[in-house]
């Protein structure tokens, strides 16, 4: 393999970026470089940090779908839960709200469902209660029903028109 740097016949090279070029050098010219080089998935030669950064935002920017990673979400009726989960620990509001270094009033709204927990919230409720408030959504393929066939309780476009 032939140095891009010196031209000498060397018998390994090494990709190295050297004042911004990515060029083959051999062992003798790799002191000459300023880092090392990258290679890309599309076969582009750039400097790591740049490749770092942008397999990040990659990363980043990839679309995730909720359902499909199988997510947890917040129950329906999680202030029913909080309710019977704190009345079943023998606990009042203020006792809870103590227990759980949050305002009493805060518990009673979770309990009348006026506001949803934070994430944190969430998890302290449901070790202090031992109640799970949080499980896995449940798409339409899980419910049992054809999502091709469309059910109509009320009138149609065919209700209207007048046929021979």
């Amino acid at each position: 393999m032939i140095c891009e740097l010196c031209g000498s016949d060397a018998p390994r090279t090494k990709l190295v970026m050297v004042e911004g070029a990515a060029v083959n050098t051999c062992p003798k010219c790799e002191k000459f470089a300023s880092t090392g080089a990258v290679k890309t998935k599309e076969g582009k030669v750039m400097l790591p940090s740049v490749a770092d950064r942008l397999e990040n935002r990659e990363r980043r920017m990839r679309h995730r779908d909720v359902l499909t990673r199988g997510e947890k979400e917040l129950v329906f009726d999680y202030h029913h839960r909080v309710r019977k989960g704190r009345q079943k620990m023998s606990m009042s509001q203020d006792e809870l709200a103590k227990s759980l270094n949050e305002k009493k009033s805060i518990i009673v709204k979770i309990e009348n469902g006026d506001i949803r927990p934070t994430d944190k919230l969430i998890v302290k409720l449901e070790r202090a209660l031992d109640i799970t408030l949080k499980e896995y959504l449940e798409t339409d393929e899980d419910d049992g029903h054809d999502t091709n066939q469309q059910q109509s309780n009320g009138m149609t476009l065919a209700d209207f028109i007048k046929t021979k």
